[in-house]
């Protein structure tokens, strides 16, 4: 009996030590948990932080407030020295820098509102907020525009603005026309240079030299961001070749669902609305699209490159963030063509207007409008002067090009 109860001791003895030898192996694991758990916590608040400073930015935009004492310059959020930000609580007390805290930068065209600015509809905000917990921070960035995102096309963009050119084309590089029309201009040229098909320069009375203004070429990104549009439906597919939109609604198309069938796109009801295209397919064949046959125009923006192979009728606007291209057809009504790509158009336009952020070519074919292009333009057709797009209503072009 005593050999038994020594052995129990000894046996005791070494549970104790194998069980101590677990809880030693399991105390930097569990320090390691607690830390992970507190840093998710800590990022956690800060993220909830910057939310409220951000929050906080569009509700006083949203009110027209006048008070910006409690901003904070960009230029000190964009740098480490946080003694330079005016730090704001979420429940309103004291701010202790060491805990949670949030600040904010509000800006409009990369200046810094000042504290008694008065906020104005469709204009870009650029709002950064900072969130802060125990030396953790996030950052929000985003665009914010005071304005109704629901129906106007550049509504998305920061509101539209009407744009007046004087002549028949706008370029920053050079014009080259057929050498057939080199003395039959009915409106003004604006480049660098004038030359005919054979590259030989000329100049007349309708050659102006440099456009006098800066040109504005480039629509602003935010005019291809879906999450700026407001009540987006998706685009009806009433069979493989029909899409009929009705009136007074908006809509969202995502094109993977397009197989190159020749289909009709009738917007003859859509007036004044959008259609924002996530373009996963480049080439877009269409027996017709059909725009509305009086007042405003609908609007497509498309994501990407885009070529449209399709007699386009009615009132159109079309936004590309890419190259874009109209194939061999025809557009009668009122045309908007605008891209921040290359342009080339080889159809036919009644009466248009153009623009592109690189180059343009229009091919053996006639056109009626005005046209601005930031680089070369050159035409193997003809070219007429009409000024009817940008006078009529809804034919207006996004805020902040340039």
């Amino acid at each position: 009996m005593k050999d038994q109860r020594g052995s129990v001791t000894v046996i005791a003895i070494v549970m104790l030590l194998f069980l101590m030898v677990i809880a030693v192996a399991w105390l930097p694991m569990m320090t390691m948990e607690k830390t992970a758990a507190s840093s998710d916590y800590r990022e956690q608040q800060a993220w909830y932080a910057a939310e409220a400073g951000y929050k906080r930015a569009v509700a006083a935009l949203k009110n027209k407030n006048t008070d910006w004492s409690w901003i904070t310059p960009e230029k000190y959020l964009q740098g480490s020295d946080s003694m330079s930000f005016i730090h704001l609580s979420i429940d309103g007390s004291k701010v202790d820098q060491k805990g949670v805290w949030y600040a904010v930068g509000i800006m409009e065209n990369n200046v810094d509102i000042d504290s008694s600015y008065t906020p104005e509809e469709n204009i870009d905000y650029q709002i950064t907020s900072v969130g802060s917990c125990q030396g953790i921070r996030k950052v929000i960035r985003k665009t914010y525009v005071l304005s109704d995102t629901g129906g106007s096309g550049g509504g998305g963009s920061g509101g539209e603005e009407m744009l007046e050119l004087p002549g028949l084309v706008q370029a920053g590089g050079t014009v080259n026309i057929t050498n057939s029309q080199a003395g039959d201009l009915n409106g003004n040229l604006y480049g660098s240079g004038f030359f005919d098909s054979s590259g030989k320069q000329f100049a007349n009375g309708y050659t102006q030299g440099k456009f006098p203004d800066v040109l504005k070429t480039h629509i602003p990104d935010s005019v291809f961001q879906k999450d700026n549009y407001a009540n987006l439906n998706t685009m009806p597919k009433n069979n493989i070749w029909e899409r009929v939109l009705e009136a007074g609604k908006n809509y969202f198309w995502d094109m993977s669902d397009y197989n190159n069938e020749w289909l009709t796109i009738n917007a003859e009801k859509s007036s004044g609305m959008i259609v924002f295209v996530d373009n996963s397919k480049v080439l877009l064949n269409a027996s017709s699209i059909k725009g509305p046959s009086s007042g405003k125009p609908v609007t497509f923006i498309f994501t990407k490159a885009i070529e449209i192979n399709a007699p386009i009728t009615g009132n159109v606007r079309i936004f590309a963030a890419a190259d874009f291209t109209f194939a061999n057809q025809a557009a009668s009504g009122l045309i908007m063509f605008m891209s921040n790509g290359e342009m080339q158009i080889n159809g036919s336009i009644n009466k248009g207007f153009l623009s592109s952020d690189k180059n343009m070519i229009i091919a053996n074919q006639a056109f009626y409008g005005q046209a601005q292009v930031k680089g070369n333009f050159k035409t193997q057709g003809t070219i007429h002067y009409n000024d009817a797009v940008l006078k009529a209503d809804g034919f207006t072009v996004p805020k902040g090009m340039k």
